[in-house]
């Protein structure tokens, strides 16, 4: 019985961690709340605001495809910022607001920050398709 408890308390942890759409919005709409980073400066709440989106790039659906084709998660995972840069627009000012603060980690020589730079790309475009921002 001691193990069943130990198996739920954990697999219920591990589901909330996941923060989903409702989290995304709060720091996608309130840059401010998000925590300081070792990339960005401390007043840049934007550039701050796109890797605390980035951080919660697992939480985009395994089975999201942007506009319905495309799998962002993946690029995402694979830290493939090239293709998520140079293949799709942003609609909202907000979000290429988000993304501009972002160019400290717009160097594709640092496997690291590209990936950070795909993740929060990833996130922000999850965002506008979810909300009905983007046109075709």
């Amino acid at each position: 019985m001691k193990k069943f408890f130990l198996s739920l308390a954990l697999a219920v942890s591990a589901s909330s961690s996941f923060a989903g759409l409702p989290e995304m919005m709060k720091i996608y709409n309130n840059p401010s709340l998000a925590s300081n980073t070792e990339y960005c400066s401390v007043s840049d709440d934007n550039c701050k605001a796109f890797t605390a989106l980035a951080k919660q790039w697992q939480s985009i659906p395994v089975s999201y495809r942007y506009k319905k084709k495309w799998d962002i998660r993946k690029d995402a995972a694979d830290g493939d910022a090239y293709g998520l840069n140079k293949g799709f627009y942003l609609y909202k000012e907000k979000s290429v607001d988000l993304r501009d603060a972002a160019e400290v980690y717009y160097d594709f020589s640092s496997p690291k920050k590209e990936a950070v730079y795909a993740r929060g790309l990833a996130v922000i475009m999850y965002i506008e398709d979810k909300n009905g921002w983007t046109k075709d």
